[in-house]
Formats: structure tokens, C-alpha cells, sequence
């Protein structure tokens, strides 16, 4: 090999040599400049090299004619003693272009990738501890399809932020102190001896729906009741026909599962106030009343006994269930923060309801710039008259626990939640923490469309991340039939579930987070052009040629030098960045760009497939070579599907 050590990052290891040898030059020219100005690219145009320089920047702060001083320090590197760069030229009005050396370059590379394997493009230990708390469901309902878009760009994150050396933890915060989750418990705690069947967060979910439909219902004839008094004739009309889209959600509950649906209803029908009786058994909760934990527990650990199933079949795990009530409720957290920022003198109290002025905050810390705030910001209400806190209040509390157990905190919550999280940052800035408010990062997304889905729990119609994955298997399945009938039945199950699954991560991922995605499977499951199982295909493919190859790489020599092609050239500097994008997506917070790059990896391998033979080769020097660059193209396809959450098939 060219050099004993191995290169972990060949093409940062080229960057910085023609970086060295640019100061070089730069420095036998006796010019003035800093090393900011020694900045370079890849040219647009592959004729103009690898890397390249502008000289205007060192040109005009030097007084020099910027294409004269581009001859005269090509011509000195020229003369310099060079390992990845095989040549430099000087062209156009002002420019550097270096060419990498290919034959020492695929050497570099992938002995490389076949000694660090899994371990390519894994960078250094960082210095930092990061919290990634993602997915976050309440426990009411399944995950839906919009909250499988959080799980997995959040997994995929913390993925990636790992790969590039951060001590990373991922968190999920179960809000079990939340309304609706006492409303869900307030409905199960009527369901007699009913038992829980199904998938039991399908269970809660369903109950939850009925929960929520029969207490609209009855306010609604209620109210009704009401205006007809008052001979509020609009009025009536205006609820009669919120009143029959409730009744229609009624038939549809009521035929799914009449027996959970009749017990559930008949007893909210019967009671004097259902409302009331939520917010007493949330009250009683906050204050842990044992009667009232051991009811929202059991409902709450039915949801997160069927959110583990499911994200794990999604490749999704956790290093910490994160309960609301114990760290932000229970211990008293959250009170001590109404309180830290009564004192701060942008709280105050009105009419008992305790206030955080984050429009002062903002204004006094001229935050309003740098958040881009526009308008006024709207007061947080911390503490409600009746003495029960809110969400944000409580996640003030949680957020205070992360950051004693991280320096930085990465919140994946919907773009949605923009001024909850703002809030939040202004919070604590006033409490003097600007710092943690700078280490706390908002990773908004949008939503997903599902062309024809409307959705809304409430109402018990979502798209669950079940159900996606459940169809994503079976279309797969038809395909893999399709194009490898030859397999056994158990194995196109069991491709099928790699493949839907890892359509379905994919698809999520692959579209940039602030971008809504809308969800169609002629996309998702494209065997053709970016998706998932194109990338699986790609992998797949690779391993299909290795298997024929039926040799090892030791004892003939592999010619690299007769790698001479242009596919074979691409492919070469294709794998090399890999640990620059892995290195990219971190520092950018950008999960999208490992996808981006598996499916350009696997483009420039199906081009290089259909136009350079491998096992066909006579020469077996260069057999050797390109079998080492196929098998440079599994690793690399296998490592970036794995930071995607995407089990990589060597069959499909």
C-alpha cells in the first residue's frame, strides 16, 4: 500500500493536501493573507479537477493580477513533492484546479474501506453529550403516520450525530399529565369488564375516540339545549351541524367495535359532567393520588406497550422513557419554576393565573432578530387560576433536567409547536440561562400528506404507522415475487419486511424536514430511482456480484492503475466522501444528505455495472481492483443505510 497508516477520510486527506501545498506556495510567493482565504471547491465542471482555488480574494488583497498570480503558484506546486495530488494547472482568469492522483486515490480508498468496514465513515470521539428527544407520542392513541415522520428523522439524527463522535441519548417523554390522556383513562376506567383486544394502542386509541366523541356529543346537545332558550335560532342551526358530524363519527366507532363502544358511551351519556370529572381525575393525578396513578399508568403503559412494538419493527429504540410527571410534576419542578420566574420581574400574576411576559423578555435580550420574531410575542401562561400547571410550564422543568445530562439539546417536535418552543427559549433566557437557550435546537418538520386521508384523533381517523408499514410489506412483497420468483416463500417474506420497512424510513427521511411530504407508493417502493429498495437493490446487487466471485483478495496484487474508466473513476471519489457527508449531516442537523448520498452512490454503481465487466475480466490484477471497488460499494451502501435505520438485504 502507498502508505502504512490508513486514511480514514481520503478525500478531507486530498482537501488538506492541496490546502497545505496552496499556504506552500502562498508563503514562497511572500504574499499576505490568513487561512480563510485558502478556501476550496469542487468545480461544477469535472474538466477543471477535483478541488479548486480562486486566487481573487489573495489577488486584491495583495494588489495582483489574479490569473498571473494562479500561473505563478501552480507553477510552484508543480515543483512540490505531492502523495494524493497528481497534478495542478492554472486556469481560466484566475483559478487552481488540482487533479487527484486516481491510481494511489483507489489504493487510498478502499483499503480504507476494507479494513475500517462498519466503521467507515465514523469519525472521531467528540467532546459533547447530546440529547435527541424524538416520536413523543401521547399515550391516546397509535402513532400515526405524521408521527412516524418524527420517529424516524429524529432516530436517523441521533444515528448520524453518533457516527460523527457525539455522545448522543434518545429520549422519549411520555406526557402522561396532559388532558387528553385523562380523558383517555376517565373513558377506560368505564369500560366494566371489558377487555383490552387488539394491538393494545390501537385499544387506547379507539377508546380515547369514543372517550372524546360521546363527551362532544353530550356538550353539543347541551349547548344546544341552551341557544334554544336563549332563541338563538343561528346558533342551533350552527351546533345542530357540528351535533350530526359527531354522529356520524359515532356510527363509524360504534361498527368497528360495538361492545367497547357501548360501554364507553352509555357511561359518559349517563354522567352529570364528564368534563368535570376529567379535570378532577387529572387534578388528582398531578397530586398522585394513588386511585388516579394506577388508572392513567395502566392506560398509559397499554399505549407504550404497542409504540414499542411498533418502533421497534421501525428499527427504533430508546435510552430513556422520560415520564412528565415525575420529572416536571411529582418532585415539584415545575411549581419551582413558576416560581424562579415570578421572580425574574417579566412574571406576574393576574386575576390568580400566573404569566411570563415573553414579548419583554424578547424585547430586553433583543432576541427579536436573531429568532426572527415578527410581531408581538404572546405571553405564556405558566399557572392556571385552579393551581394546575401547563405543557410548557412542565417542559421548562424537563428541559432544565436534559441539560443536566447534556450540553446540548436537539427537541425533533413539529413545526407546529414554533411558538411553544420559542416560549420556551425566551423562558429561559429569563431565568438567565441564554446559553442553554442557545443549546437548545427546535428540529421542526412538516407534515405528511396521505392523498384522500383526512386525519384527526379525536375523531378515531388516522393512518397509522402500523398500517403503512403493514401495506408497504405487501406491495413489496409483490414486487420482490415479481422480479425473484426463483425464492422460497419464507424468503420473500422476509426480504418483503426489510424492503417495506426500509421504503417506508426512507421516504420519511429522504424529503428535507421544513419540506411537507406527500406519501405516494409509486414513489416510496420505486425500485428505479431514489427510495429505499433502489438503494437495497443497489446493495443487493453488489453482494450478488461477490458471491459469483468466489475468490478472496489476498495473493494477487490488485492493479488499481488500470482503473481507468470514467465510471470506475466516479465511483472511486464517490465512496471517499462519505465520511464528509456523514461529517456534513451532523454539523448541519441535516439527516437528508446520507440519503441523498446512498442514492447517488447507488446511481453511480448501476452506471458503472451497465459499462464496466467485472467477473468478465481476463486480467486478473484488474479483476482484483474492481472487486475491490464492488465490495468498497457494499460496505459503504451498507454503513449508510444503517444510519438510516435501513437493514440492507444481499438479496432481493
Amino acid at each position: 500500500m502507498a502508505k502504512e497508516r490508513v486514511v480514514e477520510r481520503p478525500f478531507a486527506e486530498f482537501r488538506e493536501e492541496c490546502k497545505g501545498l496552496l499556504i506552500g506556495a502562498l508563503n514562497e510567493e511572500g504574499l499576505e493573507f490568513v487561512e480563510d482565504d485558502v478556501r476550496l471547491a469542487v468545480p461544477s465542471v469535472p474538466d477543471y479537477g477535483n478541488l479548486s482555488f480562486s486566487t481573487f480574494s489573495v489577488a486584491k488583497k495583495n494588489g495582483k493580477n489574479p490569473k498571473d498570480l494562479a500561473d505563478s503558484l501552480a507553477s510552484r506546486i508543480a515543483s512540490y513533492e505531492k502523495f494524493l495530488v497528481e497534478r495542478v494547472e492554472s486556469a481560466g482568469a484566475g483559478y487552481v484546479n488540482f487533479f487527484v492522483n486516481y491510481t494511489k486515490f483507489a489504493e487510498v480508498t478502499l483499503e480504507a474501506i476494507r479494513k475500517i468496514k462498519e466503521g467507515f465513515g465514523r469519525l472521531g470521539e467528540r467532546d459533547e453529550k447530546v440529547i435527541v428527544e424524538h416520536t413523543s407520542v401521547n399515550p391516546i392513541h397509535p402513532i400515526h403516520v405524521g408521527g412516524a415522520r418524527n420517529a424516524v428523522i429524529g432516530d436517523t439524527l441521533a444515528r448520524v450525530l453518533r457516527a460523527a463522535g457525539y455522545e448522543v441519548s434518545r429520549h422519549f417523554y411520555i406526557d402522561d399529565v396532559g388532558l387528553q390522556v385523562a380523558q383517555a383513562s376517565y373513558g377506560y376506567s368505564k369500560l366494566g369488564d371489558v377487555p383490552v383486544s387488539g394491538k393494545s394502542d390501537h385499544f387506547v386509541g379507539f377508546v380515547y375516540a369514543v372517550t372524546s366523541c360521546a363527551m362532544s356529543i353530550k356538550s353539543l346537545q347541551r349547548e344546544i339545549e341552551r341557544l334554544k332558550s336563549e332563541g338563538k335560532d343561528e346558533g342551533v342551526r350552527e351546533k345542530l351541524g357540528e351535533l350530526d358530524d359527531w354522529v356520524g363519527v359515532a356510527s363509524e366507532l360504534r361498527a368497528k367495535n360495538e361492545k367497547v363502544f357501548d360501554a364507553v358511551y352509555q357511561a359518559i351519556s349517563e354522567s352529570e359532567n364528564p368534563e368535570g370529572e376529567v379535570a378532577d381525575l387529572l387534578r388528582r393525578y398531578e397530586k398522585k393520588e394513588e386511585e388516579a396513578v394506577k388508572l392513567i399508568r395502566r392506560v398509559s403503559e397499554l399505549a407504550l406497550a404497542g409504540f414499542r412494538e411498533t418502533l421497534a419493527r421501525a428499527n427504533i429504540e430508546f435510552d430513556s422513557w422520560d415520564w412528565e410527571s415525575e420529572l416536571t410534576s411529582w418532585n415539584g419542578g415545575a411549581e419551582t419554576v413558576v416560581e424562579w420566574l415570578l421572580r425574574t420581574g417579566f412574571g406576574r400574576v393576574e386575576e390568580g393565573t400566573a404569566i411570563l411576559d415573553c414579548e419583554e423578555v424578547a424585547r430586553r435580550y433583543g432576541l427579536k432578530e436573531r429568532y426572527g420574531i415578527k410581531g408581538e410575542v404572546p405571553p405564556l401562561t405558566l399557572k392556571r387560576s385552579d393551581g394546575t400547571t401547563l405543557y410548557t410550564t412542565r417542559d421548562i422543568a424537563y428541559t432544565l433536567w436534559k441539560f443536566d445530562r447534556a450540553e446540548r439539546v436537539i427537541n425533533v417536535i413539529s413545526l407546529e409547536q414554533k411558538l411553544p418552543q420559542l416560549q420556551l427559549k425566551l423562558a429561559l433566557y429569563a431565568l438567565g440561562l441564554g446559553g442553554l437557550a442557545e443549546n437548545l435546537v427546535h428540529f421542526s418538520y412538516e407534515l405528511v400528506h396521505l392523498p384522500g386521508k383526512k386525519m384527526s384523533g379525536r375523531r378515531g381517523r388516522y393512518v397509522t404507522f402500523d398500517e403503512v408499514m403493514d401495506e408497504a410489506v405487501e406491495r413489496a412483497y409483490e414486487e420482490v415475487s415479481k422480479r425473484s420468483p426463483h425464492l422460497s416463500e419464507e424468503e420473500r417474506k422476509k426480504i418483503s419486511e426489510v424492503v417495506g420497512v426500509g421504503a417506508v424510513r426512507y421516504a420519511l427521511v429522504a424529503v428535507a424536514p421544513n419540506k411537507p411530504i406527500t406519501f405516494t407508493w409509486e414513489r416510496v417502493l420505486n425500485f428505479e430511482q431514489n427510495s429505499g429498495p433502489f438503494i437495497q437493490y443497489a446493495h443487493a446487487r453488489a453482494s450478488n456480484i461477490l458471491a459469483k466471485a468466489h475468490q478472496s483478495f489476498g495473493g494477487v496484487e490488485a492493479d488499481y492503475a488500470g482503473m481507468s474508466t470514467r465510471y470506475e473513476r466516479d465511483l472511486v471519489v464517490k465512496l471517499s466522501l462519505f465520511p464528509e457527508v456523514v461529517s456534513e449531516a451532523a454539523k448541519s442537523l441535516r439527516p437528508e444528505l446520507i440519503a441523498e448520498y446512498a442514492n447517488e452512490l447507488s446511481a453511480t454503481f448501476n452506471i458503472f455495472y451497465d459499462n464496466v465487466p467485472v467477473l468478465k475480466t481476463e486480467d486478473e490484477r484488474l479483476k482484483i481492483a474492481r472487486l475491490g471497488l464492488v465490495e468498497g460499494v457494499k460496505t459503504v451502501l451498507a454503513n449508510a443505510l444503517s444510519m438510516m435505520g435501513i437493514n440492507a438485504p444481499t438479496r432481493m
